[in-house]
């Protein structure tokens, strides 16, 4: 099995990962880091649901893994449960991560150089459907815990989302539970995603959109939640003055939802998690920046019309968000 990092994305080795997992009949999962080097719906793609126990199993039950442009931190390893079976072998950049979490034959090189070298050397093995009938059953389990746990608004809102992007499209997110499902579940073919994973980065999203849209005179997506809005409100002033095409999808739940959600669940009850917070689509306007307040029932249209017009624009969702029950509490 292949686990892909985002070393694999940086270096533009998609193409290589692709030739070297097809020769192998290699299954591959992406990191949330690593999202977009392989294929979302390749019959070889176990996506990304590093998060989900099924997928940290499968990954364990490898004869051999191989592991590129990952330094296997705490959420590429279900908050350090993973714990291989089999030959770790691992392909970084950076020399510094090589085994550095788990035992392994390390390769110091850049993920494209490597993954190209491997792939004029692997005798390409008989398609016998194995692989692909392991991860179609590896996401049948994955769809079937979301499906025991009534998450479908959640599942709604995440593909709203997605259908609304013009192709191409950039998203920056915040750390906010739609973010959070967005690590695991955010198809990014053609839809690249990009998000503080791994630093906790309150306030990310809209910045970095901005940063995007300067950059490459495109559209961009930003999401937070009204926690993390906060942290970067001022930049709605960037975005008029600059005219960056840029729809900012505020999710307004009241709160630090995913604090709220863990206090819960830990204690029954939540701390200091709730917030007051400006009427963001009256802020909104104060800049000049045209908003709407959407629902779940109208939010791809309400995101498809933003990405419509040009310039700037807020979508306001106000909506509470439940995340999937973790699995790693159960280790």
């Amino acid at each position: 099995m292949v686990l892909a990092g985002g070393g694999v994305v940086r270096a533009g080795a998609q193409d290589e990962l692709r030739t070297l997992a097809v020769a192998l009949r290699a299954p591959v999962l992406s990191t949330f880091g690593g999202k977009g080097a392989f294929g979302w719906d390749h019959p070889l793609s176990g996506q990304s649901w590093l998060e989900d126990r099924y997928s940290t199993e499968f990954l364990e039950d490898a004869d051999a893994l191989l592991v590129v442009g990952s330094g296997l931190g705490e959420l590429s390893t279900n908050y350090r449960t993973f714990a291989p079976r089999g030959r770790v072998i691992h392909i970084d950049a950076d020399a510094g991560v090589l085994g550095a979490n788990h035992p392994a034959l390390g390769i110091h090189a850049d993920a494209r150089v490597a993954l190209a070298a491997l792939a004029e050397r692997v005798p390409p093995r008989e398609a016998d459907g194995r692989a692909e009938a392991a991860v179609a059953d590896l996401l049948a389990r994955v769809r079937q815990r979301l499906d025991d746990q009534d998450l479908d608004i959640e599942r709604r809102v995440l593909a709203d989302v997605r259908a609304a992007l013009p192709p191409g499209t950039p998203s920056f997110w915040d750390m906010t539970i739609l973010g959070y499902w967005a690590w695991s579940a955010w198809n990014p073919d053609d839809a690249p995603m990009h998000s503080a994973q791994g630093a906790g980065g309150l306030g990310f999203g809209l910045p970095a959109a901005l940063g995007s849209a300067a950059a490459t005179g495109g559209p961009a997506l930003a999401v937070s939640g009204d926690g993390g809005a906060m942290y970067g409100l001022a930049e709605l002033a960037t975005a008029v003055q600059h005219e960056l095409d840029v729809t900012w999808l505020v999710v307004d739940d009241g709160g630090y939802g995913i604090l709220r959600e863990y206090l819960t669940g830990a204690f029954g009850q939540t701390t200091a998690t709730e917030l007051a917070r400006p009427d963001f689509a009256a802020l909104a306007a104060a800049f000049g920046v045209p908003a709407t307040v959407s629902s779940v029932d109208t939010l791809r249209a309400d995101v498809a019309a933003a990405f419509a017009a040009p310039g700037p624009h807020v979508v306001v969702l106000p909506a509470q968000q439940r995340l999937f029950a973790p699995t790693h509490l159960e280790e």
